[in-house]
């Protein structure tokens, strides 16, 4: 990765040289190198408007493609991670309009089947389960980060009724002059897996005591006591993004602590990690 630094570090210092203002793969764009879609539509389980509904939205943000084969790629594979393998084929509006269309349709059909069966069965709208309520949301993000790689992100929080709302997140990042997929991989030295896992260790314990100065975290056992990390090592997770100033690590719920702890993210200076890059 470190090969990516020193040619956008060399391209922006001669643009200030000539006067040119600005420098990486967004210069290239006489307008925004973004595409912003939003859909959003509250759908009622049936035609009576008094039913249950579901609240769907999605804020759809990936690469203008235009004439840009590279481009195209990346939305490409990010739709096939962020909606589905039945969505990598479509152009972007398509591919959101698509899977608004199915999701809304078999929330219809199949929660709804289900829906009119109970409302036969008893005598008010207020006997109904407050499951049939559902919302879906979706919100991604697309930037540029360390020099030549594209981030790329997406939130989701889906509500069925359970316990608690499902909520995650998942991170990528693309080289931009092939449009591949770095995965985790190609991206760490496989020999400094131990030092890497050890450097997300310690920055957990130093990113519970900011949150919690109050408790007592200064060994993994004391992280165990709060219930982190009793099911799994540590480790590295597919989650991670190559921002400009360092590598954020993402753990999802569940992943590494109990839902309550809630989505983790470390934050690690390429000062500190540089040195563990494939180069």
């Amino acid at each position: 990765m470190k090969r990516y630094k020193w040619v956008v570090n060399f391209i922006c210092v001669a643009l200030v040289i000539i006067g040119v203002s600005g420098c990486g793969w967004v210069s290239q764009y006489d307008k925004s190198p973004y595409n912003h879609i939003f859909r959003e539509e509250a759908v009622h389980l049936t035609d009576d408007s008094s039913s249950p509904f579901c609240d769907f939205s999605i804020d759809y943000t990936c690469l203008e493609e235009e004439k840009d084969s590279i481009a195209m790629l990346i939305n490409r594979t990010i739709q096939r991670e962020w909606l589905g393998e039945d969505y990598a084929s479509l152009v972007p509006e398509e591919a959101v309009d698509s899977f608004k269309n199915v999701y809304i349709r078999d929330y219809r059909n199949e929660i709804g089947q289900l829906y009119l069966v109970d409302r036969s069965r008893v005598n008010s709208e207020d006997e109904i389960p407050n499951w049939y309520n559902q919302t879906y949301s979706l919100v991604t993000f697309v930037e540029e980060g360390y020099g030549g790689v594209i981030n790329a992100s997406a939130n989701y929080y889906v509500d069925m009724g359970g316990a608690h709302p499902n909520q995650w997140s998942r991170w990528m990042n693309f080289d931009f002059e092939t449009g591949k997929l770095l995965t985790k991989e190609e991206v760490f030295l496989s020999s400094a897996k131990v030092d890497i896992e050890t450097l997300l260790l310690d920055k957990l314990l130093l990113l519970q005591k900011e949150n919690y100065p109050e408790e007592t975290f200064n060994t993994l056992e004391d992280l165990q006591e709060k219930g982190f990390l009793q099911l799994t090592n540590m480790f590295i997770p597919d989650n991670f993004l190559l921002s400009k100033k360092g590598v954020h690590f993402l753990f999802n719920r569940y992943d590494i602590a109990p839902y309550a702890a809630g989505e983790i993210v470390i934050e690690i200076p390429y000062e500190e990690i540089g040195a563990y890059l494939k180069q």
